[in-house]
């Protein structure tokens, strides 16, 4: 099924057949090629070998492709340090896009185009993989040309960052499982992810994933009382009203007892004003059991939002709080049938703290350890009153916590 390619962008410079090679005992099973760009006797070769070739101008069913980022701490700029607005790194990720686009086009894996930006590190690589992986997307593997080069000349420090990647390309494939667990979520954010919605509600989904909230995605066309299942509030930033059926469902899931966190574009401020509440940039109102946070301006700036509302539904709310995490992002899903939690961790800075630990909501009685060569680490495991501290050993960029539910 084409759900389950693994597929590669064929190097410009891999002109011989030869190269097919490379591609034994690994899961890449099908090559990515411009029309034109890949030799007829490699796409000869390719198909007699079993490999599906694709012109990502016409995917294979079951598969979007998004365009991507090259994931990770951008180091510079020029002359410029790259940093967020507080300081702390900026973040290339393209989690929430694999996120989205999963939930705009149900039943299909999502591919990302994220080619390398020029020469990168080497261990860039897996990261980059994983960075799609994770969310349950695929990275088309894709190599700067000198990498590609050494590697079609057999450099030994070159095909050892094959290893590597290829290795984590097997990690998930051997743990498609992972893909059809359901995100866990405090915060859901929502609206058309279109027109002169995108930018906004994009860049929102962006930050509100870098302040490693864990959230839900919610398009306004396709809400229903089970989006708002276990969520403790929404987000609704868009610069139209949301119309009858999609305030009505909001404001029931308020008067629930949820928080409504939007601005005045969202109409007419709903509920009564609780003005013992406000602060500088909201008016605080309520509506049955539950609360607004009214802007007293319009969304503008979606790295304030996004760190403001954290504050606004409080920690004691968080599903994943990290220690020492560094440039960490991160993706806690929960089985099917509920007895297994998935925590995954992703270190952007090149590589993982030396120490880091993870506070994760809800009761578990064992757990395993993965990093991307498929090995199993002793995880230390400290019991909360509801929820586990996690220690987390020395990792490189990306460790995985399989959890065993009480």
């Amino acid at each position: 099924m084409s759900a389950e390619l693994t597929p590669l962008r064929w190097p410009g410079n891999w002109k011989d057949a030869s190269a097919l090679t490379l591609l034994s005992d690994t899961p890449i099973n099908c090559l990515v090629a411009d029309k034109g760009a890949l030799p007829e006797s490699v796409a000869a070769q390719a198909r007699q070998k079993g490999l599906a070739v694709v012109d990502p101008a016409a995917p294979p069913a079951g598969v979007y492709i998004a365009k991507g980022e090259w994931p990770g701490v951008p180091a510079h700029q020029g002359d410029t340090f790259v940093a967020g607005p507080t300081g702390n790194p900026w973040v290339d990720s393209n989690g929430w896009k694999v996120r989205l686009e999963s939930v705009r086009h149900p039943g299909v894996r999502v591919w990302v185009d994220a080619r390398p930006k020029d020469v990168v590190s080497p261990d860039s690589y897996p990261l980059a993989l994983a960075d799609s992986a994770a969310y349950g997307g695929r990275w088309i593997i894709s190599l700067d040309d000198r990498f590609a080069a050494d590697v079609a000349q057999g450099k030994a420090d070159a095909l050892a960052t094959w290893k590597k990647i290829t290795t984590a390309a097997r990690f998930f494939d051997d743990r498609k499982a992972w893909s059809a667990y359901a995100p866990e979520a405090v915060v859901g954010v929502i609206s058309d992810f279109a027109g002169d919605n995108e930018e906004m509600s994009g860049e929102l989904l962006n930050l509100v994933a870098r302040t490693n909230q864990q959230y839900r995605v919610l398009v306004k066309n396709k809400l229903s009382p089970a989006s708002f299942a276990n969520l403790k509030a929404v987000i609704y930033g868009d610069v139209t009203p949301p119309g009858r059926a999609v305030e009505t469902g909001i404001m029931a899931f308020v008067e629930a007892g949820g928080l409504l966190i939007t601005h005045p574009k969202w109409g007419i401020a709903p509920g009564m004003r609780a003005s013992d509440q406000d602060n500088d940039r909201y008016v605080w109102r309520t509506s049955g059991k539950g609360r607004i946070a009214f802007a007293k301006s319009a969304f503008d700036d979606p790295w304030e939002i996004a760190q403001e509302s954290v504050l606004l539904i409080s920690h004691r709310y968080d599903l994943l709080r990290f220690w020492n995490g560094g440039s960490v992002g991160s993706y806690f899903s929960m089985a099917p049938d509920r007895k297994r939690a998935l925590v995954q961790a992703l270190f952007y800075a090149g590589r993982g703290p030396e120490e880091a630990g993870v506070r994760v909501a809800g009761n578990y009685r064992s757990g395993k350890l993965w990093t991307l060569d498929g090995k199993d680490s002793s995880l230390t495991m400290v019991p909360q009153k509801g929820a586990v501290e996690l220690h987390l050993p020395a990792v490189v960029q990306y460790a995985a916590a399989e959890l065993e539910v009480e």
